[in-house]
Order: structure tokens, then C-alpha cells, then sequence
């Protein structure tokens, strides 16, 4: 009796994490498109606040065995692509939603991917501001405790004369890395 309760447990936990994941992003005004575009504002200290103009963000946590590692992987391989030139403007980050009690875990993580990768730190509090700024989804994983069931989106921010604003979001993987191409040059070549 037990297991069958446990059983049914797990089940409609797994459901209501797919429904989150599949339809809470359309009640805080992402869409569920594989790409969506936008112009939103972004207070937010501790991304892009180097001499880029665009970065690609990413959150995961530095421990992620499955998904993290293959967007990242993906993304190195995409910024190795980008001629010399863009990447001077273009960057890419890595927010750890797990609040590691070693600081510099995000950063070494992102830099086994790319050197030029930037791993960022998020405690609990500033976590709670990012999250919601980018209606990420992030919880302790059902089966494992160790992992994180997370939003696993491609996010594009922009820089124009210091203000910061989310320009695209990405839904999809793997990512249509023509289609970021096409946005990025688009942001790049923007009269400011």
C-alpha cells in the first residue's frame, strides 16, 4: 500500500514539474516559442558589467550531470565560431543556482568549457532577484537531492550605454545557433 501511495507521489510530482515547466513561462509572459523577443529592462549588477555588448546567459548549477554540461559544450562551441572581432562584444555566462559553499566553483566550471567564460556566484538572496528577473525554475530534484530540476533557456542581454535589457530568450535545445547568430549580429549592428 505504502509503495503504490509513494508511486503515485513521485507521478504527480513529475506532472506538475512538466506543467510548470511547460506552462508557467507562458503566465509570466515568456512564450513558449523556441525563441522569444523582447526589450525588458535589467537592474541587475552582477551580468554583463564588463566591456561586452551582448552575453549569452546561462543558469545551471556546476555539478549538473546531464544538462548543464551539453548547453555549455554547445555554447563553447558556438563562441568559438564567432570571429575575433565579435567576440571582443560578445560574452558568456554562467549563473550557479546551487549556492555552492565554494565561491569559485561557477567560475571554474565555466572555464572548463571556455576560458573566456565568466561563472558567477548567486547567494541566496541576489539568487531569488536573478530568478525571478528571468522567470527561472529551479528546484531540489524529487529523486536525487544532490541535483536541481531547473529552466534550462539560453537568455541574449544587451548593453546600450550601460543599461542592460534581456533581448531574447531561447527555449529550445539543442539551440539554433543561425538563428542567435542572426540575433546577435542584429543587437551588434544597432545604432545606439
Amino acid at each position: 500500500m505504502q509503495k503504490k501511495i509513494f508511486a503515485i507521489l513521485i507521478f504527480t510530482s513529475i506532472v506538475l514539474v512538466s506543467i510548470l515547466v511547460v506552462i508557467a513561462p507562458s503566465f509570466s509572459g515568456v512564450s513558449s516559442l523556441a525563441r522569444k523577443s523582447l526589450q525588458k529592462k535589467l537592474d541587475l549588477d552582477l551580468i554583463l558589467n564588463d566591456n561586452k555588448d551582448v552575453k549569452l546567459v546561462f543558469f545551471g548549477y556546476s555539478s549538473c550531470p546531464d544538462i548543464c554540461s551539453p548547453r555549455l559544450s554547445s555554447l563553447n562551441h558556438y563562441y568559438n565560431s564567432i570571429d575575433e572581432i565579435n567576440r571582443k562584444r560578445i560574452g558568456v555566462e554562467f549563473l550557479d543556482i546551487s549556492t555552492p559553499v565554494d565561491k569559485t566553483l561557477p567560475q571554474r566550471y565555466a572555464e572548463f568549457f571556455n576560458p573566456e567564460f565568466k561563472g558567477i556566484y548567486l547567494n541566496t538572496d541576489i539568487l531569488r532577484v536573478y530568478t525571478k528577473a528571468f522567470n527561472v525554475f529551479f528546484s531540489k530534484s524529487f529523486i536525487d537531492k544532490t541535483e536541481y530540476d531547473h529552466t534550462a533557456h539560453l537568455y541574449i542581454i544587451q548593453k546600450v550605454n550601460k543599461t542592460k535589457y534581456l533581448r531574447y530568450i531561447y527555449n529550445t535545445y539543442p539551440y539554433d545557433f543561425k538563428q542567435i547568430n542572426k540575433d546577435i549580429k542584429g543587437l551588434l549592428n544597432e545604432p545606439y
